[in-house]
């Protein structure tokens, strides 16, 4: 979910999941005419209460237009959770950083009334690599000159490909095709020649998207870096420079207040209707509306039942957007002993399962907090083992890098994002090779009453917080301009 080489929120936050969605059930699909008479007709239905979803319903209210937004969890938020520690005070479980450049997510936390602060940067960063801790000052890790000189060589090569990448419409690059045809990893092999120098690329990818990159297509990297700015840096830096007091779950919350009764929670959609009018079906209640904006993750989405079926183009995406793979942990401390030691509670390393920490502590330092990362490959090998032994690996890991310390925390909270019913993986969804110029990717385009939204689904700050409120401000835009 990037930074130091700093790493992407988790989840990037965005569109909140809606449901373990499969066919509709027989009570749900055999509504009485007589129920279906006096069922209230909404402007706009909303499937999800996160950013994408909550600030779809704000825009759709703003404009005068009736709205309903159906939540299959009990909590607002989606990919936003956070775990309280005590009065504004909390462990963000899901995505949580901002950063310069992110006015919607920044603009919508002063509007809210949510103060932000830096992430805890002050000291030294810790850098494991083959058996050996080293420290170090400022953002360049002590690698070995040569694999620096090609990593940077890397990022620019990535910047200036990039360049020629539209954001909404990367199948339209000039080298679109070749770019796609190969993955992220096979790229790092042919042009970087030091195995340390593969290891921090690799371990980059790693924390943009959650997942290793011999998955990802070439061409999805370089539409992200375009998405950002045209700045790998940003990416994997300064995106996630600032932080939320009291967590960002607070801004869907909020959100959800001024809606009041509109949010409904514990509504699992299983199959929408496209009309007119749309009719959405949970397994207990239909909704009747004139528009429907759906904003879940995109693998959940292709398993909502659609009547009449979705156009084949869409379709086929939707079964071919995987999400990344990650285990978010915080360990909390009384207090956070590695300041004392001059670090500042960034790692960077070679060895999982948690190869990416940072200080994650409340902006007064009370309690101490590290957050850390089992991203892709090593945190498959966590599938339905027991919380405590994904526990003691975690806790190994920290020490590994701050000392024995670390292997005594006060309180221990992860999550593992691909266990969730309602969102199935982080930090967002990815492109496969071979996806983006064989489908395009029709998403963002209505299908009738029928609109999408989610933070994958925005070509500025894809798979932040920031692409969330903006893809679902779109989508609702969308749907006021069709009534």
């Amino acid at each position: 979910m990037s930074q130091g080489i700093r790493r992407r929120e988790l989840l990037t936050g965005g569109a909140a999941a809606a449901g373990s969605l499969a066919s509709p059930s027989t009570a749900a699909a055999g509504l009485g005419t007589q129920r279906a008479r006096h069922r209230r007709l909404y402007d706009v239905a909303i499937v999800g209460a996160g950013l994408a979803g909550l600030n779809a319903a704000t825009a759709v209210r703003a404009a005068g237009r009736s709205v309903l937004v159906l939540e299959a969890r009990h909590r607002v938020g989606g990919r936003n959770f956070d775990h309280r520690l005590g009065p504004g005070k909390v462990a963000e479980l899901g995505g949580e950083w901002a950063g310069p450049g992110q006015d919607k997510v920044l603009g919508l936390a002063r509007e809210l009334g949510v103060e932000t602060f830096q992430t805890y940067s002050t000291g030294r960063s810790v850098y494991y690599s083959g058996g050996r801790v080293q420290t170090y000052s400022g953002d360049i890790p002590p690698a070995s000159p040569a694999s620096l000189v090609e990593v940077e060589a890397a990022i620019l090569e990535f910047n200036r490909m990039a360049a020629s990448v539209p954001a909404g419409a990367p199948w339209r690059a000039p080298q679109a095709v070749a770019w796609d045809q190969q993955t992220c990893a096979t790229w790092i092999t042919q042009n970087l020649h030091t195995a340390e120098a593969r290891n921090l690329a690799e371990l980059a990818i790693r924390g943009v998207y959650g997942e290793e990159a011999k998955q990802i297509s070439l061409l999805d990297l370089l539409q992200a870096i375009s998405g950002v700015g045209g700045d790998f840096n940003t990416l994997i830096g300064s995106a996630q420079s600032i932080r939320f007091v009291g967590g960002p779950q607070q801004l869907s919350q909020k959100l959800a207040h001024r809606l009041g009764r509109a949010v409904r929670l514990g509504v699992t959609i299983r199959a929408i209707e496209l009309g007119p009018p749309v009719t959405v079906h949970s397994e207990r209640e239909s909704f009747s509306a004139r528009r429907v904006i759906v904003t879940i993750p995109k693998t959940l989405a292709g398993r909502i039942t659609f009547s009449p079926q979705l156009p084949p183009g869409l379709d086929q995406l939707l079964q071919r957007q995987p999400n990344g793979s990650v285990v978010k942990v915080n360990a909390i401390y009384k207090k956070p002993f590695w300041r004392a030691q001059g670090l500042n509670g960034a790692a960077t390393s070679d060895t999982g399962p948690i190869r990416i920490t940072y200080d994650n502590s409340p902006p007064d330092g009370r309690p101490g907090v590290l957050v850390g990362f089992m991203e892709g490959d090593d945190s498959r090998r966590f599938y339905g083992v027991s919380p405590a032994r994904r526990r003691r690996a975690a806790l190994a890991s920290f020490a590994r890098y701050f000392g024995e310390q670390a292997l005594h925390p006060v309180g221990y909270v992860d999550m593992a994002w691909a266990q969730e019913e309602f969102t199935r993986g982080a930090y967002g969804s990815f492109n496969p090779p071979g996806v983006l110029t064989a489908l395009h990717d029709p998403i963002t385009e209505p299908v009738g009453p029928l609109h999408y939204a989610s933070s994958d689904a925005s070509p500025q700050w894809p798979g932040y917080m920031d692409g969330a409120i903006r893809s679902g401000r779109r989508a609702a835009a969308q749907a006021l301009a069709s009534l």
